[in-house]
Parts: structure tokens; sequence; C-alpha cells
């Protein structure tokens, strides 16, 4: 099993936190959960087999994809499937970061995956088959990069008053006020909110609850004692009952049954369906 990542150098590292490349990947699970981050994943599948989208109650089959497809800013979880010996290679965005290379209103993305011929055409198809002849991780992420770079010549990156409050909602564990953002910049709170709806996919209310979420996973993998009623608080939560409330509309588990199935990766947590 080969597993890579690849920090992209300027100007690409301003919109793109990594690159990301597996090969022989093999799970114990079919299923798996994907939680929110409030960001957008580009993903191509380097094998011929199907990979779906599935309903989180039913976990019937929902949606198809083959060889790419974008996952756009989700606010609540989705499930996946696992394959053997899969293999892939694929981009993840900083929040805010795909308006470099897409033109449409993240917001039309949210909650959705959609295939990423519907965006790059005839070259997605093109991408890909050259991903597939280049003989090292290394080499795939070079040409990446390279398609990557011929995308975004010429594009407008995230507004700058959307990449302040970005920074900003980053920072802050708990949820700010949007008069907090809006005091500070010479937008209106109603312009300022369909902005960054219109390049985060989400309103600031709902990333700041998101990454809320996040900060949360991240203090659990922390923490070697852990204790509830401590975490809610310090990850700004009203109290245990919210912060139990919120994780669950996240996750889809309680934080005590996500401990207890939670896999080396935090984003990722396996669905165990009955015999």
């Amino acid at each position: 099993m080969t597993i890579a990542a690849h920090i992209p150098p300027a100007p690409l590292n301003q919109f793109i936190e990594l690159l990301w490349f597996h090969e022989g990947l093999n799970s114990p699970h079919q299923l798996e959960r994907v939680l929110p981050e409030g960001s957008v994943e580009l993903i191509i599948n380097l094998r011929d087999q199907n990979r779906h989208t599935f309903d989180p109650v039913s976990h019937l089959p929902r949606q198809s994809y083959k060889h790419s497809w974008l996952s756009g800013p989700h606010s609540k979880f989705i499930v996946i499937d696992t394959a053997p010996n899969a293999s892939m290679i694929g981009v993840h965005f900083k929040p805010g970061g795909a308006n470099a290379l897409f033109s449409m209103p993240l917001s039309e993305l949210r909650n959705d995956v959609v295939t990423l011929d519907v965006f790059w055409n005839g070259a997605a198809v093109s991408l890909r088959d050259q991903l597939l002849e280049a003989p090292t991780p290394t080499d795939k992420f070079r040409i990446l990069e390279d398609a990557l770079l011929a995308r975004q010549r010429g594009r407008e990156s995230t507004h700058p008053v959307v990449r302040y409050a970005l920074d900003y909602f980053i920072r802050q564990p708990q949820i700010v006020s949007i008069g907090d953002i809006t005091d500070k910049i010479s937008l209106s709170p109603r312009r300022f909110i369909e902005l960054f709806n219109d390049q985060v996919g989400m309103t600031p209310k709902v990333f700041c609850r998101v990454r809320r979420f996040q900060r949360a996973l991240e203090e659990i993998q922390r923490r070697r004692n852990l204790k509830w009623a401590e975490l809610a608080p310090d990850c700004g939560y009203y109290d245990q009952a919210h912060f139990i409330c919120d994780f669950k509309e996240f996750c889809g588990l309680t934080p005590a049954d996500y401990l207890n199935q939670a896999s080396e990766y935090p984003n990722f947590v396996p669905v165990f369906l009955p015999e």
C-alpha cells in the first residue's frame, strides 16, 4: 500500500490545503461516514470500479461515480463506500479555496457530489489519463499541480473580506456574531452573508458551527484524559447537552459512540451494517 501527501507551492498553497494519493488501500468495512469540514474535495478514481454515496439512514445507494468528481462543501455527513485495492488522487481545498478553479457559486454545490466532467468536460478525462500513465506519486502530483495552475490562471480567488472572515472564524472556537465581522469591514451584514455563502458554500453561522465541531474532533484526538463536561465549553459550546446535540447533527453519532468507532482518520468513521 502507498499513501502520500503533498503541499503544493505558491500560488496553489493559497487555496489548497494539500494533494493526496493512495494506492492499494483496503478497508475492513464496506461503508464509512465522511464528516463535514466546510471545504471542497476534488477526487480522481484511478481504478475502473464505480464508487457510490448512500442514504444515511437506509444505507441504500444514492448516486454513482466512476472516474472523477467534486464533493462540495458539506454541512452534514455523507456515507460513501470503500473498495478493495482502491487507488485515488485528490485535492483538499482550503475553505473558500475552490473559487480559484470553479466559477460557479459554491453554494450550488452545498451537500452535493457532482462528476468533474460537468465543470471540466473532456479535460477531466485527459487529466485522469495522464495520471494513470504517471509512474510515481511525485509524477502524479506534478501533473495534477500543472492542471490546477492552468485552471487557476486569470480567475479571481476568494474576496478579501471573505478571506478575512475565514481567518477570523477559524481562530475562534465559538460562534461569533456577524456584527463582529461587519463592524470591521465596509459591507452590510446582508451583502457579507451573501458573498460568504457564494464563495464558501454555506452561511457564516453554519460555517462556524462546522469549524467548532472540527475543533471538538481535534480535542477528542488530542486529549488523553477526555472529560466531556470540560471539552464542551473549551470548544465554545454552551453546555454538554448543546455539544451532544450539535455533534449528533454533524456526525450521526453521539460523542461517546464516535470515540468508540473512530478510525485513525478523524473525519472518516466506519459504518457497521447489521448482520
